[in-house]
């Protein structure tokens, strides 16, 4: 009777303890992230971490949980922690070499959609500049499959973990990636491009200094941010329209918000770009333009 009996940590124990645990450091959505790395650990939804929530967890499972909710409670992404991050339904690898994937770029994602589901071209050819984790070219190929991607990228490094996501999502036979400074160079295709699409580098200034330390400190500076210019990424895909796209051709990028959205229209338009088209994300912001060659 004297003898120890160690805790038994249910499922609903981790999750009380744990919520706690990482409110008191700061985590925003505590409750939303214990759930993610139970998920991961239980390899469970998160239906059935509440279906089964008197399930106690193993002592290998509560010291897999233990060292990622420390490497979360000390500032890390959720999405380090995990190695993955969730975007379109899909999963994507990531490191910290990678731009986290977020929910507004999505918003991108759909607007290319629902200009592809119009069956303007047979078998469309889409630019993809600054590609990342592959999360939009990726999207793309899985969600509209006559199309193929050409991703670009300024990291080699950064490709790899494209390459290994265009994989594990089945659509490495449709999306290609090239390493590319696009500042400097430009694809060498004998085929125009149906559409062209960018999430580049935009938060700048006082934008760039009130970004969240989380950000700040762990994701990749030149993903998020352009220099002293935060137009540069624009100018340059604008003075590039005229050879990339196709005559029919339609660019459509992520900006930072509302504040951009007329310096950028107004960069394209040195660039033959027009017929604009803003798309606002969940929040009401703006946060893709569309634009398209203007006929003279």
């Amino acid at each position: 009777m004297n003898s120890y009996t160690p805790k038994i940590w249910r499922i609903v124990d981790v999750l009380k303890w744990s919520k706690d645990y990482l409110k008191g450091k700061g985590v925003e959505s505590p409750q939303i992230e214990v759930e993610w790395i139970l998920r991961d650990i239980l390899k469970c939804s998160r239906l059935d971490i509440y279906l089964k929530h008197d399930r106690p967890l193993s002592k290998e499972e509560i010291s897999k949980f233990k060292k990622l909710l420390i490497k979360r409670a000390s500032g890390t992404p959720i999405q380090y922690v995990l190695g993955y991050a969730e975007f379109m339904g899909l999963n994507f690898k990531v490191t910290p070499s990678v731009l986290i994937p977020r929910p507004e770029t999505e918003v991108l994602v759909e607007k290319v959609l629902e200009v592809l589901r119009k069956d303007r071209w047979k078998k469309p050819v889409i630019l993809d500049v600054g590609t990342g984790s592959g999360n939009i070219a990726i999207s793309l190929a899985v969600k509209y499959s006559n199309c193929l991607v050409l991703g670009l990228d300024i990291s080699s490094e950064v490709l790899e973990i494209a390459k290994l996501n265009a994989t594990d999502n089945y659509v490495s036979g449709r999306v290609d990636f090239i390493k590319m400074d696009i500042l400097k160079e430009s694809p060498q295709s004998k085929r125009r491009f149906n559409i062209v699409v960018s999430n580049p580098p935009y938060v700048a200034g006082e934008w760039f200094r009130n970004l969240p330390e989380i950000v700040r400190k762990h994701e990749p500076v030149q993903a998020l941010y352009p220099g002293k210019d935060e137009l540069i990424f624009y100018r340059r895909l604008g003075k590039l329209a005229n050879k990339l796209l196709s005559p029919d051709g339609i660019m459509i990028v992520e900006i930072g918000g509302t504040y951009q959205e007329e310096n950028v229209k107004n960069a394209f338009k040195k660039y033959n770009l027009g017929d604009f088209e803003t798309v606002e994300d969940y929040l009401g912001q703006s946060r893709c333009i569309v634009a398209r060659l203007n006929k003279w």
